[in-house]
């Protein structure tokens, strides 16, 4: 395998402040871009498990049982799938990316979505088993899946062809992470869970922007 491409290192401020809790609860963690001069729109969150940690304009508030719906339990079943296939794929990247920036990128998908996913099973784990969609998100659609066949050509490529592989697979993968979290914010049901479902959208959101911006570059130096 080549070295690695030596990406821009100032990329995405905002996507640096991401913090993620290494505790068997996941925290909230925001921070703004600079520590100088915050600047509006920079603030970056990192969910946190409904129930646990208050966001901001919680007020104290503890998140009731009874606030939770089908809905909630099928968008957090569905999403802890959809963030394993994110955290299989972007695992491969620390032996197999060419690009420095495309790997530093990977890592810091895999160690955030794979707390986010088992704070995730936490909260469901905590739901009545009766609850209607509690087998594992049926009832709700993935959106953006990564094929078992992809994954599998992602572990035998390198270098250069699994960065392409990375970037083609996982941009639609976050897009479909994005209109999960979009459908489930039309929806009725614990307004926690709805911050939980905004904080995703809104964190990968920056990565889809970040990875179309290597994807450009990569196009570029070719």
């Amino acid at each position: 395998m080549t070295g690695r491409t030596r990406g821009p290192r100032s990329a995405s401020p905002a996507y640096g402040c991401v913090i993620v809790a290494v505790s068997a609860t996941l925290t909230l963690a925001a921070c703004t871009a600079g520590t100088d001069a915050p600047t509006a729109g920079t603030v970056f969150i990192t969910p946190a498990p409904p129930g646990g940690s208050a966001l901001p304009d919680d007020r104290g508030a503890a998140t009731s049982a009874e606030e939770a719906t089908a809905a909630d339990v099928a968008f957090l079943a569905a999403m802890v799938v959809h963030h394993e296939q994110a955290v299989e794929l972007a695992d491969l990247a620390a032996s197999r990316a060419d690009d420095e920036e495309l790997a530093d990128l990977a890592s810091r998908m895999r160690v955030t979505q794979a707390a986010e996913a088992d704070a995730m099973r936490s909260w469901l784990a905590k739901r009545p088993a009766d609850d209607a969609a509690t087998d594992h998100g049926h009832d709700a659609v993935m959106r953006g899946e990564i094929s078992r066949s992809t994954l599998d050509r992602a572990a035998e490529f390198d270098g250069p062809a699994f960065d392409e592989l990375f970037l083609a697979a996982m941009v639609p993968h976050h897009r479909g992470a994005v209109d999960m979290a979009e459908a489930r914010l039309a929806a009725a049901g614990d307004p926690a869970v709805a911050r939980w479902a905004r904080a995703i959208a809104t964190a990968q959101s920056l990565e889809i922007e970040r990875m179309l911006e290597i994807e450009a570059r990569l196009a570029g130096s070719g």
